[in-house]
Protein backbone atom coordinates (compact mmCIF):
# COMPACT_ATOMS: atom_id res chain seq x y z
CA UNK A 1 0.00 0.00 0.00
CA UNK A 2 2.63 2.78 1.24
CA UNK A 3 4.75 1.42 -1.85
CA UNK A 4 1.51 2.27 -4.21
CA UNK A 5 0.88 5.48 -2.29
CA UNK A 6 4.78 6.63 -2.87
CA UNK A 7 5.13 5.35 -6.77
CA UNK A 8 1.82 7.24 -7.31
CA UNK A 9 2.99 10.55 -5.60
CA UNK A 10 6.05 10.31 -8.02
CA UNK A 11 4.23 9.42 -11.13
CA UNK A 12 2.18 12.62 -10.27
CA UNK A 13 5.10 15.00 -10.33
CA UNK A 14 6.43 13.72 -13.19
CA UNK A 15 3.24 13.49 -15.12
CA UNK A 16 2.46 16.43 -14.49
CA UNK A 17 5.93 17.96 -15.73
CA UNK A 18 5.41 15.72 -19.00
CA UNK A 19 1.67 17.45 -19.16
CA UNK A 20 2.64 20.72 -18.84
CA UNK A 21 -0.94 21.39 -18.21
CA UNK A 22 -2.94 23.03 -15.16
CA UNK A 23 -6.76 22.74 -14.25
CA UNK A 24 -8.69 25.45 -16.25
CA UNK A 25 -10.34 28.21 -14.37
CA UNK A 26 -13.61 26.37 -14.48
CA UNK A 27 -12.43 23.37 -13.39
CA UNK A 28 -10.47 25.29 -10.79
CA UNK A 29 -13.35 26.99 -9.49
CA UNK A 30 -15.14 24.32 -9.26
CA UNK A 31 -12.57 22.25 -7.01
CA UNK A 32 -12.82 24.97 -4.80
CA UNK A 33 -16.15 24.75 -4.52
CA UNK A 34 -16.47 21.65 -3.98
CA UNK A 35 -13.43 21.58 -1.30
CA UNK A 36 -15.62 24.65 0.63
CA UNK A 37 -18.81 22.98 0.45
CA UNK A 38 -19.02 19.06 0.33
CA UNK A 39 -18.74 16.18 2.72
CA UNK A 40 -15.71 13.89 1.95
CA UNK A 41 -18.41 11.44 0.50
CA UNK A 42 -19.45 13.92 -2.04
CA UNK A 43 -15.69 15.99 -2.36
CA UNK A 44 -14.20 12.26 -3.23
CA UNK A 45 -17.26 11.75 -5.56
CA UNK A 46 -16.18 14.88 -7.82
CA UNK A 47 -12.24 14.71 -8.03
CA UNK A 48 -13.08 11.35 -9.24
CA UNK A 49 -15.46 13.09 -11.86
CA UNK A 50 -12.79 15.99 -12.31
CA UNK A 51 -9.98 13.35 -12.60
CA UNK A 52 -11.60 11.80 -15.86
CA UNK A 53 -12.70 14.99 -17.70
CA UNK A 54 -10.43 17.35 -16.87
CA UNK A 55 -7.35 18.02 -19.12
CA UNK A 56 -4.28 16.82 -17.84
CA UNK A 57 -6.35 14.17 -15.51
CA UNK A 58 -5.47 12.98 -11.86
CA UNK A 59 -2.13 15.01 -11.59
CA UNK A 60 -3.21 18.48 -13.08
CA UNK A 61 -6.47 17.83 -10.68
CA UNK A 62 -3.89 16.89 -7.49
CA UNK A 63 -1.51 19.67 -8.22
CA UNK A 64 -4.45 22.16 -7.99
CA UNK A 65 -5.77 20.56 -4.79
CA UNK A 66 -2.61 20.67 -3.27
CA UNK A 67 -2.65 24.20 -3.03
CA UNK A 68 -6.49 24.30 -2.46
CA UNK A 69 -7.32 21.62 0.19
CA UNK A 70 -3.92 19.79 1.21
CA UNK A 71 -5.59 17.85 4.15
CA UNK A 72 -7.60 16.47 1.16
CA UNK A 73 -4.58 14.90 -0.96
CA UNK A 74 -4.74 11.36 0.90
CA UNK A 75 -8.73 11.30 0.54
CA UNK A 76 -7.72 12.03 -3.67
CA UNK A 77 -5.48 9.64 -3.81
CA UNK A 78 -7.52 6.85 -2.43
CA UNK A 79 -10.32 7.12 -4.35
CA UNK A 80 -7.92 7.64 -7.52
CA UNK A 81 -6.72 3.84 -6.48
CA UNK A 82 -10.16 3.00 -5.46
CA UNK A 83 -11.76 3.74 -8.69
CA UNK A 84 -8.36 2.69 -10.77
CA UNK A 85 -8.25 6.02 -12.16
CA UNK A 86 -5.00 5.62 -14.58
CA UNK A 87 -2.18 7.52 -13.22
CA UNK A 88 0.01 5.28 -14.46
CA UNK A 89 -1.29 5.01 -17.91
CA UNK A 90 -1.61 8.77 -18.17
CA UNK A 91 2.41 8.56 -17.27
CA UNK A 92 2.83 6.29 -19.58
CA UNK A 93 0.76 8.28 -22.64
CA UNK A 94 2.12 11.49 -21.31
CA UNK A 95 2.78 13.14 -24.94
CA UNK A 96 -0.98 12.27 -25.76
CA UNK A 97 -3.49 14.57 -26.10
CA UNK A 98 -5.94 14.36 -23.89
CA UNK A 99 -9.71 12.58 -24.96
CA UNK A 100 -12.25 15.65 -24.79
CA UNK A 101 -14.08 15.58 -22.01
CA UNK A 102 -17.86 13.91 -22.66
CA UNK A 103 -20.43 16.85 -22.68
CA UNK A 104 -22.90 15.39 -20.07
CA UNK A 105 -20.19 15.00 -17.75
CA UNK A 106 -19.17 18.51 -17.77
CA UNK A 107 -22.92 20.14 -17.51
CA UNK A 108 -23.81 17.64 -14.72
CA UNK A 109 -20.31 18.77 -12.82
CA UNK A 110 -21.29 22.79 -13.57
CA UNK A 111 -25.19 22.25 -12.68
CA UNK A 112 -24.35 20.22 -9.32
CA UNK A 113 -21.28 22.56 -8.21
CA UNK A 114 -22.35 26.14 -10.13
CA UNK A 115 -25.99 26.16 -10.53
CA UNK A 116 -27.12 24.52 -7.13
CA UNK A 117 -28.69 27.53 -5.37
CA UNK A 118 -28.79 26.29 -1.92
CA UNK A 119 -24.81 25.07 -2.18
CA UNK A 120 -23.03 26.61 0.91
CA UNK A 121 -26.16 27.50 2.50
CA UNK A 122 -27.70 26.59 5.72
CA UNK A 123 -29.73 28.58 8.58
CA UNK A 124 -32.06 27.91 11.60
CA UNK A 125 -35.18 28.72 12.96
CA UNK A 126 -36.13 29.11 16.76
CA UNK A 127 -38.88 29.95 19.09
CA UNK A 128 -38.83 30.33 23.34
CA UNK A 129 -39.10 31.96 26.27
CA UNK A 130 -36.81 35.26 27.01
CA UNK A 131 -36.17 36.65 30.63
CA UNK A 132 -35.11 40.65 30.95
CA UNK A 133 -33.23 42.30 33.42
CA UNK A 134 -32.46 45.55 33.95
CA UNK A 135 -34.77 48.60 32.27
CA UNK A 136 -37.04 45.98 32.35
CA UNK A 137 -37.58 42.95 34.09
CA UNK A 138 -40.54 40.61 32.53
CA UNK A 139 -40.65 37.50 30.19
CA UNK A 140 -40.93 37.56 26.82
CA UNK A 141 -41.91 35.03 23.89
CA UNK A 142 -39.72 35.06 20.92
CA UNK A 143 -39.22 34.24 17.31
CA UNK A 144 -35.63 34.04 15.85
CA UNK A 145 -34.61 33.45 12.32
CA UNK A 146 -30.95 33.38 10.71
CA UNK A 147 -29.28 32.64 7.51
CA UNK A 148 -25.69 32.01 6.70
CA UNK A 149 -24.08 31.29 3.57
CA UNK A 150 -20.09 30.34 4.01
CA UNK A 151 -17.05 31.75 3.10
CA UNK A 152 -15.92 30.21 -0.19
CA UNK A 153 -15.14 33.73 -2.07
CA UNK A 154 -18.40 35.23 -1.18
CA UNK A 155 -19.86 34.72 2.47
CA UNK A 156 -23.23 36.16 3.81
CA UNK A 157 -25.18 35.46 6.94
CA UNK A 158 -28.28 37.85 8.35
CA UNK A 159 -30.71 37.23 11.30
CA UNK A 160 -34.10 38.19 12.59
CA UNK A 161 -34.80 38.33 15.90
CA UNK A 162 -38.61 39.74 17.24
CA UNK A 163 -39.96 39.47 21.09
CA UNK A 164 -43.08 40.07 22.18
CA UNK A 165 -45.35 39.99 25.23
CA UNK A 166 -48.38 41.32 27.34
CA UNK A 167 -48.81 42.78 30.79
CA UNK A 168 -52.45 43.27 31.97
CA UNK A 169 -53.94 43.31 28.21
CA UNK A 170 -51.54 46.13 27.60
CA UNK A 171 -48.14 45.00 24.76
CA UNK A 172 -45.18 45.00 27.22
CA UNK A 173 -42.30 44.02 24.57
CA UNK A 174 -42.08 44.46 20.99
CA UNK A 175 -38.67 44.06 20.12
CA UNK A 176 -37.09 43.72 16.73
CA UNK A 177 -33.78 43.12 15.63
CA UNK A 178 -32.36 42.38 12.30
CA UNK A 179 -28.41 42.58 11.16
CA UNK A 180 -26.94 41.29 7.85
CA UNK A 181 -23.03 41.33 6.96
CA UNK A 182 -21.61 40.22 3.66
CA UNK A 183 -18.12 39.23 3.19
CA UNK A 184 -15.39 38.91 0.25
CA UNK A 185 -12.54 36.56 0.88
CA UNK A 186 -9.08 37.83 -0.12
CA UNK A 187 -6.74 35.40 1.26
CA UNK A 188 -6.26 32.47 3.18
CA UNK A 189 -7.35 33.82 6.56
CA UNK A 190 -8.50 37.47 5.91
CA UNK A 191 -11.56 39.00 4.25
CA UNK A 192 -13.12 42.35 3.61
CA UNK A 193 -16.92 42.75 5.37
CA UNK A 194 -19.77 44.88 4.62
CA UNK A 195 -22.57 44.46 7.39
CA UNK A 196 -25.65 46.66 9.03
CA UNK A 197 -28.27 45.99 12.26
CA UNK A 198 -31.02 48.05 13.13
CA UNK A 199 -32.43 47.65 16.82
CA UNK A 200 -35.99 48.85 17.95
CA UNK A 201 -36.80 48.64 21.49
CA UNK A 202 -39.00 51.07 23.60
CA UNK A 203 -38.07 50.18 26.74
CA UNK A 204 -34.80 50.79 25.98
CA UNK A 205 -33.29 54.42 25.84
CA UNK A 206 -33.41 54.31 22.12
CA UNK A 207 -36.41 54.16 20.29
CA UNK A 208 -34.20 52.56 17.82
CA UNK A 209 -30.50 52.21 16.70
CA UNK A 210 -28.79 51.32 13.58
CA UNK A 211 -25.25 50.85 12.55
CA UNK A 212 -23.82 50.50 9.04
CA UNK A 213 -19.77 49.48 8.86
CA UNK A 214 -16.97 47.93 6.63
CA UNK A 215 -13.60 46.48 7.19
CA UNK A 216 -11.37 43.91 7.48
CA UNK A 217 -11.88 40.11 9.44
CA UNK A 218 -8.97 37.42 10.31
CA UNK A 219 -9.73 34.16 11.01
CA UNK A 220 -6.83 32.76 13.03
CA UNK A 221 -5.57 29.41 12.68
CA UNK A 222 -7.05 26.73 15.14
CA UNK A 223 -8.24 22.87 15.98
CA UNK A 224 -10.59 21.79 13.49
CA UNK A 225 -13.17 21.79 16.00
CA UNK A 226 -12.43 25.66 16.80
CA UNK A 227 -12.93 29.30 14.62
CA UNK A 228 -13.07 32.27 15.75
CA UNK A 229 -13.18 35.14 13.26
CA UNK A 230 -11.26 38.87 14.51
CA UNK A 231 -13.38 42.06 12.74
CA UNK A 232 -12.62 45.96 13.18
CA UNK A 233 -13.22 49.11 10.57
CA UNK A 234 -15.27 52.04 11.28
CA UNK A 235 -19.00 52.88 10.62
CA UNK A 236 -21.82 55.42 11.18
CA UNK A 237 -24.59 54.68 14.31
CA UNK A 238 -28.13 56.70 13.88
CA UNK A 239 -29.45 56.56 17.23
CA UNK A 240 -33.01 58.18 17.75
CA UNK A 241 -33.43 58.50 21.59
CA UNK A 242 -36.69 58.30 23.39
CA UNK A 243 -36.76 62.39 23.73
CA UNK A 244 -34.85 64.56 21.61
CA UNK A 245 -33.36 64.54 18.38
CA UNK A 246 -31.87 62.10 16.19
CA UNK A 247 -28.72 61.90 15.03
CA UNK A 248 -25.46 60.10 13.07
CA UNK A 249 -22.37 59.48 15.30
CA UNK A 250 -18.82 58.43 13.75
CA UNK A 251 -17.91 54.67 15.21
CA UNK A 252 -15.27 52.27 14.98
CA UNK A 253 -16.92 48.59 15.60
CA UNK A 254 -14.87 46.10 16.96
CA UNK A 255 -15.77 42.41 16.93
CA UNK A 256 -15.15 38.63 17.70
CA UNK A 257 -16.91 35.34 17.08
CA UNK A 258 -15.57 32.48 18.28
CA UNK A 259 -17.18 28.99 17.86
CA UNK A 260 -16.33 25.67 19.67
CA UNK A 261 -17.88 22.27 19.17
CA UNK A 262 -17.70 20.66 22.02
CA UNK A 263 -18.36 17.13 21.50
CA UNK A 264 -20.61 15.52 18.01
CA UNK A 265 -23.93 17.36 19.54
CA UNK A 266 -22.81 20.17 21.57
CA UNK A 267 -21.42 23.54 20.25
CA UNK A 268 -20.29 26.82 22.27
CA UNK A 269 -20.04 29.94 21.11
CA UNK A 270 -19.10 33.58 21.77
CA UNK A 271 -19.94 36.92 20.18
CA UNK A 272 -18.51 40.04 21.34
CA UNK A 273 -19.26 43.43 19.96
CA UNK A 274 -18.14 46.64 20.35
CA UNK A 275 -18.82 50.30 18.89
CA UNK A 276 -16.76 53.10 20.07
CA UNK A 277 -18.84 56.40 19.31
CA UNK A 278 -20.22 59.42 20.95
CA UNK A 279 -22.89 57.10 22.10
CA UNK A 280 -20.83 53.80 22.99
CA UNK A 281 -22.24 50.47 23.08
CA UNK A 282 -20.72 47.16 24.48
CA UNK A 283 -22.28 43.80 23.82
CA UNK A 284 -21.31 39.95 25.20
CA UNK A 285 -23.45 37.30 24.20
CA UNK A 286 -23.12 33.28 25.59
CA UNK A 287 -24.27 30.47 23.38
CA UNK A 288 -24.89 26.44 24.47
CA UNK A 289 -26.55 24.74 22.01
CA UNK A 290 -27.15 20.44 21.99
CA UNK A 291 -28.18 18.65 19.54
CA UNK A 292 -31.86 16.39 19.81
CA UNK A 293 -31.79 14.74 16.51
CA UNK A 294 -29.92 16.06 13.02
CA UNK A 295 -32.73 18.59 13.10
CA UNK A 296 -33.54 19.37 16.00
CA UNK A 297 -31.73 21.55 18.82
CA UNK A 298 -31.88 22.96 22.30
CA UNK A 299 -30.10 26.85 22.57
CA UNK A 300 -29.53 28.28 26.08
CA UNK A 301 -27.85 32.12 25.97
CA UNK A 302 -27.42 34.88 27.64
CA UNK A 303 -26.48 38.22 26.41
CA UNK A 304 -25.31 41.32 28.35
CA UNK A 305 -25.38 44.75 26.85
CA UNK A 306 -23.92 48.07 28.32
CA UNK A 307 -25.05 51.82 26.67
CA UNK A 308 -21.89 54.22 28.09
CA UNK A 309 -24.20 57.58 28.06
CA UNK A 310 -28.11 56.36 28.41
CA UNK A 311 -31.11 58.87 29.18
CA UNK A 312 -31.26 60.35 32.15
CA UNK A 313 -33.61 57.51 33.82
CA UNK A 314 -32.61 54.68 32.46
CA UNK A 315 -29.62 51.83 33.24
CA UNK A 316 -26.37 51.55 31.24
CA UNK A 317 -26.92 47.78 31.57
CA UNK A 318 -29.33 45.21 30.15
CA UNK A 319 -29.10 41.44 30.52
CA UNK A 320 -31.51 38.92 28.85
CA UNK A 321 -31.28 34.99 29.23
CA UNK A 322 -33.35 32.72 26.18
CA UNK A 323 -34.11 29.25 26.48
CA UNK A 324 -35.58 28.28 22.44
CA UNK A 325 -35.81 25.33 20.67
CA UNK A 326 -34.51 25.51 17.59
CA UNK A 327 -35.11 23.97 13.82
CA UNK A 328 -31.64 24.15 11.25
CA UNK A 329 -31.56 23.61 7.91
Amino acid sequence: MYLRLTILILSLAFSAAAFGQELSEDYHRLLVEAAETQDDAGFSDTVALLARVAPGGAPSVLNALADIAPERLTLAENRFMAADIGVENQLVEAGAEAPPAPASDVIEADQGLLNAPLSGWSGRASAGLRVDSGNSDQQDYTLGLEVVRDLAEWGFEAGIDYAYSESGGAVARDQLSLTARGERDIGSRFSLFLGGEYDQDQLSSFEFTSFVSAGLAYRPELADNKSWVLRAGPGIRYVSPVTGSAESQFALELGSDFEWQVTETSRFTSETSLLMAESSRAEQKFSFITALSEAWAIEASWRYRHEFEPLPGFEEGDSRFDVSIVREF
